[in-house]
């Protein structure tokens, strides 16, 4: 699996630390069963989401307990 880190400019919410988020980090996982995107907030470093695209308006996120 190949991993790739970079920033990118978004508009989301957090679902952890409840903060706009503007800038989120993403990592491109490329494996076997294609390329995947996931969405770090910047400010707590939490997963937001995860998207088979690198659009951040296409995000499956995760609902916190």
């Amino acid at each position: 699996m190949t991993k790739i880190l970079e920033k990118r400019v978004v508009k989301l919410k957090c679902p952890h630390c409840k903060k706009e988020v503007n800038s989120a980090f993403v990592c491109k996982m490329d494996s076997v069963i294609g390329i995947r995107y996931a969405f770090l907030c910047d400010n707590c470093q939490k997963l937001i989401g995860i998207s088979s695209e690198n659009d951040h308006t296409k995000l499956h996120t995760f609902q916190t307990i």
